[in-house]
């Protein structure tokens, strides 16, 4: 026997009289409650665009300032903003992103908050010497006022030697702003980087396999193999020097 639980219409007259109560089976509600609770874990975060869009801000108020003034604020504004990454552990190891990037080969590592952008894929092209990753944009604000001065997704790839040491090869980045026509996510954007640094890592194109490391970090740029972007994620994968 399935229980009733009464609920009420929320409308003042139904048929001429006081307001009703209709019922509805346990099992609906219990159902309804847990697709709900699911949407909210997936939308959780810890910090809001509210908090992006001050960082955005903050950046685009020194684009004119010097590469290192500029990169001493990131340093600050990561500080500041560490705790944003704690949307990490809402991110079960059998999410879809996490199986988008098995998929492409590769291992997810150094997480932050995927609740903006996500990167599950990268590839690198050797005679081009370039490095490819599409950025999956989900929401349509955080990313700064529209079409300016918005903000910007970098990549910083990275790749080992022999001895497994990962250095920094290129880095680059793509600039995006809040959606300003209405549409939905997601938005699929890429960033292309040329590995112009530390060629020796790159060199010779003989074949080789080598280990390659990928980080995406929204607004603060990575400034090593080991950086934890507080919106973003790394990628560990294989890439092959061909002739």
């Amino acid at each position: 026997m399935i229980n009733m639980i009464p609920m009420k219409t929320g409308r003042d007259d139904i048929s001429g009289k006081s307001r009703s109560n209709l019922v509805l089976p346990t099992a609906l509600l219990l159902l309804f409650g847990f697709t709900l609770a699911g949407q909210a874990q997936a939308i959780e975060t810890v910090c809001g665009p509210e908090v992006k869009e001050e960082v955005a801000k903050a950046l685009s108020a020194v684009a004119d300032a010097s590469d290192s003034e500029k990169l001493a604020l990131q340093a600050e504004l990561y500080k500041q903003y560490a705790y944003c990454a704690g949307d990490a552990t809402l991110i079960p190891p059998t999410s879809s992103f996490i199986l988008a990037a098995k998929q492409c080969g590769s291992k997810v590592s150094n997480l932050g908050s995927l609740y903006y952008e996500e990167m599950s894929c990268c590839g690198y092209d050797p005679q081009r010497r370039q490095f490819a990753c599409p950025v999956k944009i989900k929401q349509v604000f955080g990313f700064g006022g529209a079409p300016l001065p918005g903000s910007r997704e970098y990549v910083l790839h990275c790749v080992a030697d022999s001895t497994g040491t990962l250095v920094p090869v290129g880095v680059d980045s793509v600039h995006l702003a809040n959606e300003m026509h209405g549409n939905s996510p997601t938005w699929q954007f890429a960033v292309i980087a040329n590995a112009n640094q530390n060629l020796s890592r790159i060199y010779p194109m003989d074949g080789q396999t080598r280990r390659a490391r990928s980080i995406l970090s929204w607004a603060l740029q990575p400034t090593s193999c080991n950086y934890t972007p507080i919106w973003g994620n790394a990628l560990n994968y294989a890439i092959r020097l061909d002739q």
